[in-house]
């Protein structure tokens, strides 16, 4: 369920979303049908740029719930590296550091994304563009 005043109606096909077509391509390359219900009803909010609380089971589509939009993010600010991380992903433990990394690896190459994961158990992100 979804608190919080205006929520936006979930994106229940990919196509809804508006997202880049480079990232539509890498999202059909992986195989994926239809946004998760985790990812219908998160992208709408956090593309408006407002915060987040999200909770589902593994596997449920969470990390590109919210790998996604922080590459939509970065797309339309185009960051210089050189000032340092753009976004910032903390997690509990290094291996699921390094599995969040994976995917961004994978779905942020059209977004030119560069990851770093740190032994403090985050890894950041910014773009080449």
């Amino acid at each position: 369920n979804f608190q919080g005043e205006n929520v936006p109606p979930p994106f229940m096909t990919f196509e809804a979303t508006g997202f880049p077509p480079e990232i539509l391509q890498e999202i059909h390359a992986a195989g994926f049908l239809n946004p998760t219900p985790i990812q219908a009803q998160t992208w709408p909010v956090a593309l408006q740029n407002r915060d987040i609380v999200a909770i589902a089971k593994t596997g449920s589509g969470k990390t590109l719930g919210y790998l996604i939009p922080a590459f939509i993010h970065l797309r339309r600010y185009q960051n210089n590296p050189m000032l340092g991380p753009t976004v910032l992903v903390l997690a509990p433990t290094r291996e699921l550091a390094s599995q969040i990394q994976d995917e961004a690896v994978k779905f942020g190459r059209s977004s030119r994304v560069s990851c770093t994961v740190s032994s403090d158990l985050f890894f950041y992100m910014n773009s080449h563009a």
